[in-house]
């Protein structure tokens, strides 16, 4: 959604706080289903899911801080699509989320948002730019 690699998004607050929102909603999500989740990003899946704690919330985002002189600013797959106008597969991952959320009343705003950003920019209506990660968060109301 927005046009960065991974270290250009690591590397922004915004950037660290829509992947922290993202990955404690799948967890939440996966724990509620009672899902064995190995570790990602190297948290276990309920130090994710308990990102709401500030302590917690804290620890993740300096896990995910790059170290002075990261080089590596990979594209993810969907990140790749996005910036080549291809269709992406959001429906079949944050999409998921959301549904599968749903169905067990966990929430997922950031989730249903970031699916919500994708179409906009696979329909046209936007462009993949940083500030979509900002309109994501404010749309999801954190």
């Amino acid at each position: 959604m927005s046009g960065l690699g991974s270290l250009d998004v690591a590397s922004s607050e915004v950037g660290r706080a829509i992947t922290i929102h993202l990955a404690a909603e799948s967890a939440r999500v996966g724990l509620a289903f009672g899902y064995q989740v190995p570790k990602f990003n190297g948290a276990t899946t309920e130090q994710w899911a308990d990102a709401g704690r500030r302590e917690t919330w804290n620890a993740l985002d300096a896990m995910l801080t790059p170290a002075e002189g990261s080089k590596r600013n990979w594209r993810a797959s969907m990140a790749q699509d996005v910036v080549k106008g291809r269709p992406t597969e959001i429906d079949f991952m944050n999409g998921l989320v959301v549904d599968k959320g749903r169905e067990r009343g966990v929430p997922t705003p950031v989730s249903a948002a970031a699916v919500d950003v994708i179409h906009e920019i696979e329909r046209g209506a936007r462009k993949p730019a940083a500030e979509n990660l900002g309109l994501t968060l404010r749309r999801a109301g954190v």
